[in-house]
């Protein structure tokens, strides 16, 4: 299908399904990577927050919510291009990408192959709570793919609520969402090169024992500028949890990109 380009005059809706605009009205744009079995939707909390501070887009894998009935992506790498080519056709804005747990690879990945198109990367990556793809296996922390396996791993990172894990029908149709996007992470071989030239900033959760800090530190080689790790309380999902850090990073940087 053909696909527009997007002018500044157009109406605020995104050329394709790849990404969702969740608030609009900024000079700075926030772009969102959500997690394992997630969706645009994960980030819809953040809408009020970012009124009037940036611009809130959230990148959406296929085959959940709106993009139910399409086929998930067979790799990490194969997404980032389509969310490249996504980013690519948008109007040009000082930007920042935000990614969480497999968002943080996604958003990576995305920010390389940007790079390789030749198009405007953005000025900052921000990943929380996940391990850095250097040096250890992608895998590290995740458990098997079999549904006992999954169900216990969602218990123990506390995201999810326990009446929605104890609903066979919902979790019939979550299930093979989250083994998709995590054997997506098994599937995943990284590549040092090339490196970044803007700064990552990680964030982890202190008492996260799926991402402890050691496991964070390793972004810090995939840059060539700065590197920043901030630490805050609570688990596996506070950062999604407690945006203002991310909020106050993008607000701190609107100075400077304009």
């Amino acid at each position: 299908m053909q696909q527009r380009a997007f002018k500044h005059n157009d109406a605020p809706s995104p050329p394709v399904d790849w990404v969702t605009l969740l608030q609009t009205n900024a000079s700075v744009r926030l772009v969102c990577f959500h997690f394992a079995g997630g969706s645009a939707q994960s980030f819809f909390p953040w809408r009020a927050l970012c009124d009037g501070a940036c611009e809130l887009i959230a990148a959406e894998l296929p085959g959940r919510n709106r993009r139910y009935h399409e086929p998930f992506c067979s790799s990490i790498l194969e997404a980032a291009e389509n969310f490249a080519q996504t980013f690519s056709r948008l109007p040009s804005k000082p930007t920042v990408f935000y990614g969480h747990s497999l968002g943080a690879l996604l958003a990576y990945e995305t920010t390389r192959a940007l790079s390789q198109l030749g198009q405007m990367m953005p000025q900052r990556l921000i990943v929380s709570s996940r391990a850095a793809p250097v040096k250890l296996p992608s895998s590290i922390g995740l458990p098997v793919l079999s549904d006992d396996a999954l169900l216990n791993y969602l218990r123990d990172l506390q995201g999810t609520k326990a009446e929605v894990l104890e609903n066979k029908a919902l979790m019939d149709m979550m299930l093979p969402i989250i083994r998709s996007d995590l054997q997506l992470i098994y599937n995943y071989q990284h590549q040092l090169s090339p490196f970044l030239e803007i700064p990552v900033d990680a964030i982890g959760a202190i008492d996260d024992v799926h991402c402890p800090l050691e496991w964070l530190l390793g972004w810090r080689n995939v840059t060539r500028d700065k590197f920043s790790l901030h630490m805050i309380p609570g688990g596996h999902f506070a950062p999604l949890d407690s945006p203002n850090w991310v909020l106050d990073t993008v607000r701190s940087l609107e100075a400077e990109f304009l």
